[in-house]
């Protein structure tokens, strides 16, 4: 099902575990860096248990599994949503303090409380549109309901050009960094898909706005050359352009506070989608750990920034693919 499941599917009449394999639907569809769906799911009783997938892990871009565990927060935010609109009220146990892959438990009840469709009706919309946004300048009733998304966390929301600047030639050295490295490009060039790929996963032409005959060769373009001047100028120019740039902070930084991150952050792209809003990543700062303490000095903050996004208007793209029920339910 996964994009085209449809509410009225639910399996009113069904067993526990079918219901419970339903929610699993919508937890698929969150974001995840690289398209790589690092989540695997366990149908326990009236639990789903939650589980980080290693082997999809980013060794290259992401050694510390921060952008892993983000994704795997991003899917639990879904399933949380899905289960209330279902009517299921619900219990949270994270275990991210302990080894292994098991990120969180949730204890599922009926609980048929009214609930507000305002996220969960966004699922379906959502996307990572990684397109040139239009230089269309954001309403703030709107900025201040992606912030209302935040609880616990720092959202910064950079509108004025000078700090953009400077944040733009952060993305642009971290390019440069991360794409002059030979490993790091052929772990990169394993994951974009063409645009007629029947892939379950990766990162697909179309979302780069990549026409479809010039999809089938990004692979080897990223494996066999350095484009890292040519990339570090693009995103510069991108980010330069965009209205926005957002920077999702925490306290602490460590694998909790990363699961938290994506729970919170899934919420921000929904309410975003619902503003007409696109958001695309533009963490490769935050992945170079020099570039990182340098962005948390030009935001004058005390957090850790876990990610970085521009935000916009653009047009829709299609949605990027994802993998099949019976791959991420063990």
């Amino acid at each position: 099902m996964n994009w085209y499941v449809k509410e009225k599917d639910f399996p009113e009449k069904d067993s526990m575990e079918d219901k419970l394999k339903f929610l699993i639907n919508y937890a698929v569809l969150a974001p995840s860096s690289h398209n790589t769906q690092p989540w695997k799911f366990s149908i326990k009783g009236n639990n789903i248990e939650i589980y980080v997938d290693f082997t999809r892990q980013l060794h290259e871009v992401d050694p510390e599994k921060r952008e892993l565990y983000i994704s795997v927060g991003c899917a639990i935010s879904n399933l949380l949503l899905a289960a209330e609109h279902f009517g299921f009220g619900y219990k949270l146990k994270y275990f991210t303090g302990e080894e292994g892959e098991l990120v969180a438990i949730i204890e599922l009840y009926p609980d048929k409380r009214e609930t507000d469709l305002e996220l969960f009706s966004q699922i379906f919309l959502r996307q990572t549109n990684r397109g040139e946004y239009e230089p269309k300048e954001i309403e703030g009733e709107k900025l201040q309901k992606l912030k209302a998304c935040v609880d616990d966390l720092r959202l910064d929301l950079i509108t004025d050009q000078k700090t953009k600047s400077e944040i733009a030639k952060l993305i642009s050295l971290a390019h440069k960094i991360q794409l002059s490295n030979k490993a790091f490009r052929k772990e990169l060039a394993s994951w974009p898909r063409h645009n007629w790929s029947k892939a379950g996963d990766g990162m697909a032409g179309y979302a780069f706005s990549i026409p479809s005959i010039m999809s089938l060769f990004g692979s080897f373009f990223i494996r066999t050359f350095d484009i890292s001047k040519s990339q570090a100028k693009k995103d510069e120019e991108l980010a330069n352009k965009a209205p926005i740039i957002g920077i999702l902070s925490s306290t602490e930084d460590g694998k909790l506070s990363w699961v938290k991150v994506g729970v919170t952050f899934e919420k921000v792209m929904l309410m975003a989608t619902k503003l007409n809003l696109s958001i695309a990543f533009f963490n490769q700062p935050i992945e170079v750990p020099e570039l990182r303490k340098e962005l948390r000095t030009l935001l004058g903050i005390a957090e850790f920034p876990q990610l970085m996004f521009r935000i916009g208007y653009t047009k829709p793209t299609k949605y990027t693919p994802r993998r099949r029920l019976e791959e991420v339910i063990v």
